[in-house]
C-alpha cells in the first residue's frame, strides 16, 4: 500500500499517512501566497492552473467513494475549455465577477497569473 505515494508528481506523499504540503501542487497553487513557485515544482505541476487531487485518485479509501449528485458543485461551464491564453490574458475584474462563488477565489486572481507563469516554465 506504500507504493501509492509514488504516483504524486512532487512526491509530496511521504508514507501512507503523511504528506509533505509544502510539496504539494494544491498547496503551491492555492494556498502559497508567495510571489512565485519554486522552480523545482514547474515541470512536476503537469499543467495544473489550481490545484491537483491525484492523491483523491490514487487514495485506496476512496474506492468506496460514490458518485454525488450535488449542485453546488457543478463546473461553471465558460470555464471548462479556457485556454492557456484565455486565463492569462482574464482581467481581474472578470476573475472577480466570474468565480466570485468559487473556490478559485482562494487563489486569487495574482495567484493564478502566478500559476500561468509557472507552468509556462514547463
Amino acid at each position: 500500500m506504500y507504493q501509492v505515494h509514488r504516483r504524486c508528481p512532487t512526491d509530496a506523499i511521504v508514507s501512507p499517512t503523511e504528506i509533505d504540503a509544502g510539496k504539494c501542487i494544491s498547496y503551491l497553487t492555492i494556498e502559497l501566497k508567495d510571489a512565485l513557485i519554486p522552480g523545482e515544482f514547474h515541470e512536476k505541476m503537469e499543467g495544473w492552473l489550481f490545484g491537483c487531487d491525484i492523491c483523491q485518485d490514487v487514495c485506496p479509501w476512496n474506492r468506496f467513494s460514490k458518485p454525488h449528485a450535488e449542485p453546488s458543485f457543478t463546473p461553471i461551464p465558460g470555464i471548462l475549455n479556457l485556454s492557456l491564453k484565455e486565463w492569462e490574458e482574464m482581467s481581474e475584474e472578470t476573475f472577480n465577477q466570474t468565480f466570485k462563488n468559487s473556490p478559485l477565489k482562494r487563489a486569487k486572481w495574482k495567484g493564478i497569473q502566478r500559476n500561468i507563469k509557472a507552468i509556462k516554465l514547463m
